[in-house]
């Protein structure tokens, strides 16, 4: 699975109009733009950032408003069929529809309601894969600092466990690893797991063809599809400042365009 060092890559952006907590939240625009058209800015400031290594923005959305903010944004816009389960198998599609002169060896997955992510991030997952020539897949974690119990407990906090190679072992919801001794106030073992994947193109395409597995649909993970089906996940550990807070709630939104100025 040797990726070249010469390889270049695009980011995708899985966007999807229905939101439960926060209707319509990708094109809320209090701050002057919608929400997507700042993760696309993020996402164009980590292509000019990269060196030539990634080559452009493409967004994957199942609406036609969605696709007309990617075009204002300046950015590739493909629509995908509503029946998607997760974004990495909406990017799937979406890469299948780009024309043959689009080259490019992976692909990085970037949320769209995560309008502060850092670019450094985004270089950070690519480095990950690109280091690792086993690893089909990769994403990032940072270290949870002491007193962030509540963020343990939180099953929207994703936490993750890596082995001694630096590749994931287990994503959950739940707080693992499980404190049974109550060793120390900080423990270097707890990971909050970003939400942000490098794939492998072939890769992307297999995992787009994979049943959802019995562990991703327990924990609502899709990350746990492609470790039950036995291929490597990559986790880089990046600095906490990178971990951007996602937009989910009207009052995460209020946050946001306060902070936006």
């Amino acid at each position: 699975m040797t990726i070249p060092t010469n390889s270049r890559g695009i980011i995708a952006i899985p966007a999807r109009r229905a939101s439960t907590r926060l209707p319509d939240k990708l094109l809320l625009s209090r701050t002057g733009k919608p929400l997507i058209h700042h993760v696309i800015d993020r996402c164009r400031t980590a292509v000019a950032q990269s060196k030539g290594r990634l080559t452009e923005v493409v967004v994957a959305c199942d609406d036609e408003q969605i696709k007309q903010v990617a075009h204002h944004a300046g950015v590739r816009a493909i629509l995908t069929g509503k029946h998607h389960t997760c974004g990495t198998t909406r990017i799937a599609e979406a890469v299948g529809y780009l024309p043959e002169t689009v080259k490019f060896d992976f692909v990085v997955n970037v949320q769209g309601d995560e309008p502060e992510l850092a670019p450094e991030a985004i270089l950070a997952v690519v480095e990950t894969l690109l280091e690792d020539t086993d690893a089909p897949m990769a994403t990032l974690a940072v270290s949870m600092p002491a007193g962030s119990e509540m963020m343990k407990q939180n099953p929207n906090a994703v936490k993750v466990i890596v082995d001694g190679r630096g590749r994931a072992m287990y994503f959950s919801r739940a707080p693992i690893p499980y404190d049974r001794n109550a060793l120390e106030d900080y423990d270097p073992l707890w990971r909050h797991h970003l939400g942000i994947y490098a794939y492998r193109t072939s890769f992307l395409l297999d995992f787009a063809q994979m049943p959802a597995s019995a562990l991703e649909r327990r924990e609502g993970l899709e990350q746990l599809r492609a470790l039950e089906a036995g291929y490597t996940i990559r986790c880089g550990m990046v600095p906490a400042a990178w971990a951007a807070k996602g937009v989910d709630t009207e009052e995460d939104y209020a946050a946001f365009v306060s902070r936006a100025g």
